[in-house]
């Protein structure tokens, strides 16, 4: 991909956690999310890596995408995977170590 991609600012969502709300800098969070969604998407054969102020979604043959925020992720994912992902499924997170 491009460097060009990651240089272009994207939108506000508020998954990026807005101002005030925790006292991490904003590069700090994004990478607690990471960590947090990569236990999910683990088991998927995916890995969310933080690059430049964005997300890159990687699968298991090396495709990769840009992902702006959280709230891209989810159908990005469902891709990459070919099955749907509820990262909320109490199995699925019983099974992580998440519940």
């Amino acid at each position: 991909m491009c460097g060009l991609c990651g240089a272009l600012g994207a939108a506000d969502h508020w998954s990026s956690g807005g101002r005030g709300v925790t006292s991490a800098t904003p590069a700090a969070e994004r990478y607690r999310q990471a960590s947090a969604v990569n236990m999910i998407l683990d088991h998927y054969g995916l890995r969310l890596k933080v690059w430049n102020d964005r997300y890159v979604l990687q699968g298991r043959t090396g495709k990769s995408a840009v992902v702006d925020h959280i709230g891209q992720l989810w159908p990005l994912a469902e891709a990459f995977a070919g099955v749907e992902i509820d990262p909320l499924d109490p199995a699925l997170m019983s099974k992580v170590g998440v519940a």
